[in-house]
C-alpha cells in the first residue's frame, strides 16, 4: 500500500469512504461501515476459529463482538500507551449493560507491540491463522476496527478508526 485517506461519506448511511492507493497506482474505494452476512460454512468455520484460538466455551446463541487491531504504530515510543477511549473503564460490563454478547479483543499476529494497545490491561488473542483479518479486515494501513455478529450470521463491519461510542451504539442497535 502506497498510501490512505479519508474521504467525507458519499452516502447519507453514514461512515466514511477511504481511498487506498496501492503500490500498482490503482486506487480502492473501501467503506468504513458496512453490513453483510456469512454463509453457514463461513461461519461455521467462524464459531469453530474463535473457539480455538479464544481457548473458550462460547455462547453463539449472543452476538459476538471482535475489537481488531492490525498494524503496530508508526512510530514507537518506549512504555507509550494509545490514549484510545475503547481502552478506558472496561468495555466487556459497558456492552453487558446494552445486552448480552461475546467480546474479545483480537489482534493480527504481526502485531509486536502489545503494550501500546494496554497489553498489561486487555487479553489479547493472536489471529495466529489471519482468518479474522482475511473475513473482515482486508487491507492495510486501516488499523484494523470492529464487527458484530448477530447469532444468525448477519453482521456489522467497521473498519478504520472509531470511538468506545461506536462500538457501544452499534450494539446497542444493530438488533
Amino acid at each position: 500500500m502506497v498510501g490512505c485517506t479519508t474521504l467525507n461519506s458519499i452516502t447519507n448511511e453514514g461512515g466514511s469512504l477511504y481511498k487506498i492507493e496501492n503500490s500498482e497506482d490503482t486506487i480502492t474505494k473501501v467503506k468504513s461501515d458496512t453490513t453483510g452476512s456469512l454463509n453457514n460454512k463461513d461461519y461455521e468455520n467462524l464459531k469453530n476459529y474463535l473457539t480455538d484460538i479464544t481457548q473458550q466455551k462460547i455462547n453463539f446463541d449472543k452476538k459476538v463482538i471482535i475489537n481488531f487491531i492490525d498494524n503496530d504504530p508508526k512510530t514507537y515510543r518506549k512504555n507509550y500507551q494509545v490514549p484510545w477511549d475503547i481502552f478506558y473503564g472496561n468495555m466487556e460490563n459497558d456492552l453487558t449493560k446494552l445486552g448480552e454478547c461475546n467480546h474479545f479483543w483480537i489482534i493480527n499476529q504481526r502485531v509486536k507491540d502489545l503494550d501500546y494497545y494496554h497489553g498489561d490491561k486487555i487479553n489479547w488473542v493472536v489471529d495466529k491463522n489471519n482468518l479474522i483479518r482475511q473475513s473482515f479486515f482486508k487491507y492495510d494501513g486501516l488499523n484494523g476496527g470492529f464487527v458484530i455478529i448477530k447469532p444468525n450470521g448477519d453482521y456489522f463491519l467497521k473498519i478504520g478508526e472509531y470511538r468506545k461510542s461506536d462500538v457501544l451504539n452499534t450494539h446497542n442497535e444493530f438488533k
